[in-house]
């Protein structure tokens, strides 16, 4: 069974599909399974009694199953989805120490997620029959009760006004398919413009206008529908943001409901103004971290939300990127990048593309510094999403029109669904611009920009410090001062564990530190020692001329914990071709290591050394052309001597 497959396959919880489809090999038969899975669905009823029109039904639900498929999860994504679906459980009915209840909780996880799962969680039965002696535990505080955690995605909408009714109808289609694969919706709904002409009463009755137009495309593809809610937002004097009935909002979100929210706010004394989308975000965002509802029924669960996601459907697309030809940031660090980013922005006032209209900078620096603020609030794996309503909307659109397969064709992804089960950018923000597209490097956006992922993230340290743009330069005499366990810059016993950690393997630091001893040329370290890379000046052979000695990756770690959606991989390969070496750098890797693949993406270049076990990556330009260079970077790829502790091939 693929990956795709089992995460889709949760949804089976929420009656979206039948276990039967588990059975599918989405990368060869998805496509001509899709037009045959709409009878295998169950029509929805919402609450009213009134069903929802059952072609809106089966087309949703066929185009929820195609999107997750072509989200391209990866196994280590999917466990990190589905472990949103495991209920704690009190230390009564599933300590350690008692199988039967780890049993009985086993099973209780089977029935909730509608998957048969076998014996895949059930324990050994030479362990569950071993006698055993046990105390009862009368700790009270093991009964407390289980909470029922919701899922929140906050999104911003901007200018329903200036979309037309097929765009509303994509968007309504994405946002019912997230419901049905557990992430509630709140949407903060916000006019386009000041509007300064008109009275608050005539805004109010816009927007409700523009919510009423949404929600009928809602309900169109989800049962539970939306509602609109007003009066659960209070301001102060100073502009700031409460939610003072949050049961307004809770009550919906557990039923499936869509609550709709204007960006208009009472003040103390009940008047009814306008209030900035930035503070109402920021509001419902501090309500929404980790917010306990209402108790439910003596036998029933408290409910809690968590705030995993925040979208931006903005007009103005993601955050544009002058020095990428795809002219996007599509991912966005902003621990790292924040302040670089700002800067780059303010260049565009002096842009005259005939696209970009004059506030587009005040747009696109208020989008990211509302993202900013709200997620400065909120836990390192929750992100935010800046992307295009035309985009989100095209991209259900493009797919439920299109019910054939054109020759050379390639199904495009669901942005949103894509994010939501994964946590990561459409494409990794490392792959090299010029394989994403095409165009000058310093060429103005010419259009909408793509989507871009911006997450808290975390710093950036490099060991020298480099100077913007210049990068690290071969030492004078070819020796480097530089060394890992003596500077006081450097956790050497955590770089250590690091390394051991994420090769699975134990180093031999005498013999490591021995080899790299006047060669070290610096150390990058992503976050509290997440991941690392080290890098040398290494001498190729036959030669001692300090000119010609040749940067090299020494090290690429990151730890077990930090690898998949955290994306330390992609801010380390960032910092190394575009801070520490942006002339070129060459490593090595085994010939069978999996993690050629991710290398094989992201190089300039390739070859696998004869009568070797290993492949040469590198990246820069006129290494092919320089047989100098290139006899260089092979001598010292084939040359370098491993320093593993175990004896084991080396990576």
């Amino acid at each position: 069974m693929t990956t795709s497959t089992w995460a889709f396959g949760k949804a089976n919880a929420y009656g979206t599909l039948r276990p039967a489809i588990s059975s599918i090999n989405t990368s060869q038969h998805s496509r001509q399974y899709a037009s045959g899975l709409a009878a295998a669905f169950q029509p929805e009823v919402p609450s009213n009694g009134k069903p929802v029109r059952a072609q809106d039904v089966s087309a949703s639900q066929r185009e929820l199953f195609m999107d997750v498929l072509s989200a391209n999860a990866t196994r280590r994504d999917a466990k990190q989805y589905l472990a949103r679906f495991q209920t704690p459980t009190s230390k009564a009915s599933g300590a350690p120490g008692n199988p039967n209840g780890r049993l009985r909780r086993d099973q209780g996880r089977q029935e909730h997620i509608g998957v048969n799962l076998g014996g895949l969680y059930a324990p050994a039965r030479a362990i569950t029959d071993a006698p055993r002696f046990e105390r009862e535990v009368r700790d009270e505080r093991a009964r407390v009760a289980v909470q029922q955690e919701l899922h929140v995605a906050l999104v911003c909408m901007s200018a329903p006004e200036a979309l037309s009714d097929s765009v509303l109808d994509g968007l309504a289609t994405t946002l019912s398919q997230l419901v049905k694969l557990d992430m509630r919706i709140v949407i903060v709904l916000e006019l386009a413009g000041d509007y300064p002409e008109i009275s608050i009463r005539a805004r109010r009755t816009a927007i409700a206008e523009q919510v009423e137009r949404f929600s009928q495309a809602i309900r169109r593809y989800s049962a539970e529908g939306s509602r609109f809610v007003t009066g659960t937002l209070e301001i102060s004097d100073d502009g700031e943001v409460d939610v003072t009935v949050p049961k307004l909002i809770l009550g919906p979100l557990k039923r499936g409901v869509v609550p709709i929210i204007p960006a208009l706010a009472h003040t103390q004394t009940g008047q009814l103004v306008r209030a900035g989308v930035e503070d109402v975000m920021a509001g419902l965002t501090r309500a929404l971290r980790g917010k306990v509802g209402e108790p439910g029924p003596p036998s029933g669960h408290a409910t809690s939300t968590l705030l995993d996601r925040i979208i931006v459907l903005d007009p103005a697309g993601g955050i544009p990127a002058k020095h990428r030809s795809d002219n996007a940031h599509v991912f966005i660090n902003l621990t790292q990048e924040y302040d670089g980013i700002e800067a780059e922005l303010s260049q565009y006032a002096a842009w005259d593309d005939g696209v970009s209209h004059p506030n587009m900078y005040d747009q696109h620096m208020a989008n990211l510094r509302m993202l900013s603020n709200c997620l400065r609030m909120l836990p390192p794996a929750s992100s935010g999403l800046i992307i295009s309503p035309y985009e989100a909307a095209t991209s259900s659109q493009d797919s439920a029109q299109d019910s054939t397969i054109g020759t050379g064709t390639r199904r495009q992804k669901n942005t949103l669904i894509h994010n939501l089960l994964t946590n990561k950018p459409m494409v990794s923000s490392s792959l090299p611009a010029g394989r994403l597209s095409t165009g000058g490097s310093d060429a103005p956006p010419t259009a909408i920009p793509a989507a871009t992922l911006v997450k808290r993230g975390m710093p950036v340290s490099t060991v020298p410090a480099i100077q913007r743009g210049q990068g690290w330069h071969v030492p004078a005499n070819g020796i480097s001062d530089l060394e890992l366990d003596r500077n006081p810059n450097i956790d050497f016993p955590r770089l250590v564990h690091l390394i051991e950690d994420s090769f699975r393997r134990k180093l031999d630091v005498t013999h490591y530190l021995d080899r790299i001893r006047n060669r070290t040329a610096g150390l990058v370290v992503a976050g509290e020692y997440e991941g690392a890379a080290i890098f040398t000046w290494e001498q190729p052979p036959h030669t001692t001329d300090p000119s010609r000695l040749v940067p090299y990756l020494d090290k690429f770690a990151v730890l077990q914990s930090s690898q998949g959606s955290s994306g330390v991989a992609d801010i380390l390969f960032q910092s190394m071709v575009r801070s520490c070496f942006p002339r070129g750098v060459c490593w090595r890797s085994r010939k069978d290591n999996p993690v050629n693949k991710w290398y094989f993406e992201r190089c300039a270049g390739s070859w696998q050394i004869p009568g070797t076990q290993w492949t040469m990556f590198w990246t820069g330009e006129g290494v092919v052309e320089g047989s100098e260079r290139w006899g260089d970077y092979v001598g010292l790829c084939r040359d370098v001597v491993p320093s593993w502790a175990d004896g084991r091939k080396p990576d």
